[in-house]
């Protein structure tokens, strides 16, 4: 049997959907009951703060689709130790992880020893592994920075000439569940799921101002300013979490394209244009 947690989330819930249309028996994880059970698929209830509730979760589980948590930096710290030793202990053959491409020890990133930690106690739990390193997502760069910039026509980032390979969260759901089908042909790998094709963020603001049919136009921010900007609008800790991607970004460490999700699920993954045009039409 194969759990995926988060399964009410985008990723989660995709790679769960795309593992039962292929029939593999699978379910999901959740902290709340779906509010129409009868059309979603079976849930286990179970918190990544609360030890007891993934031990129960876990119990019959061969293989452990583990998507990551999210939030406040030393939570996802506790999240993911609580998932990986309650996998353990239930005696989970196989554990599948997103983590982030973004792990080096120099990064800035707030995120990057988070995923760092996990990471390592995955290859010290003795446990059969597979990491999924997830590029920057379409729908994040769409959502949290393009969407919000239509009304000014100001794409304001302070990312200087830094490139990145979006991936689309549906991609990386399919290629998750397709790990998780078979993953004793991947196990102690590590993937990089991103996006075909590295972007400027002035070439992906031109990209969206002709979906949208809106002037839009990439300008550099200097990082404290867009710091200032974000701590009087975001909770803690998207500030900081926010900035020190910019700067992560700026220093090219999201540059780097693959062809994994095409090999993995075999079809090509979305280029970011196309998923603009797509969130244009919705």
């Amino acid at each position: 049997m194969i759990l995926v947690t988060g399964a009410s989330g985008y990723v989660g819930g995709g790679a769960l959907r795309a593992l039962l249309r292929q029939g593999r028996p699978a379910i999901g994880m959740a902290r709340h009951a779906p509010t129409d059970a009868s059309s979603s698929p079976m849930m286990r209830i179970a918190d990544y703060g609360d030890p007891e509730s993934l031990s129960q979760a876990f119990e019959g589980i061969s293989t452990l689709l583990l998507v990551s948590s999210d939030g406040d930096g030393r939570s996802m710290l506790r999240h993911h130790a609580n998932a990986i030793d309650a996998a353990v202990s239930r005696g989970v053959t196989s554990i599948v992880f997103t983590s982030i491409v973004d792990v080096d020890a120099d990064s800035p990133f707030y995120f990057a020893p988070v995923y760092r930690d996990a990471e390592r106690r995955l290859r010290d739990s003795g446990t059969a592994w597979t990491i999924l390193r997830c590029g920057l997502y379409s729908d994040l760069i769409l959502n949290e920075w393009i969407r919000p910039a239509l009304v000014s026509g100001s794409l304001a980032l302070p990312v200087g000439d830094g490139h990145v390979a979006p991936v689309a969260r549906d991609d990386v759901a399919l290629a998750a569940a397709a790990v998780a089908a078979s993953p004793a042909l991947h196990a102690g790998k590590i993937h990089e799921l991103t996006g075909p094709l590295p972007l400027s963020f002035a070439r992906m603001a031109e990209m969206a101002g002709k979906a949208f049919g809106r002037r839009l136009k990439f300008v550099p921010y200097p990082v404290a300013d867009y710091l200032q900007r974000s701590l009087a609008t975001m909770q803690a800790p998207w500030p900081h979490a926010y900035s020190t991607l910019c700067r992560s970004i700026a220093e090219g460490r999201y540059e780097h394209a693959t062809d994994t999700c095409e090999a993995l699920t075999g079809r090509p993954a979305a280029d970011f244009e196309a998923c603009v045009r797509q969130a244009a039409r919705t």
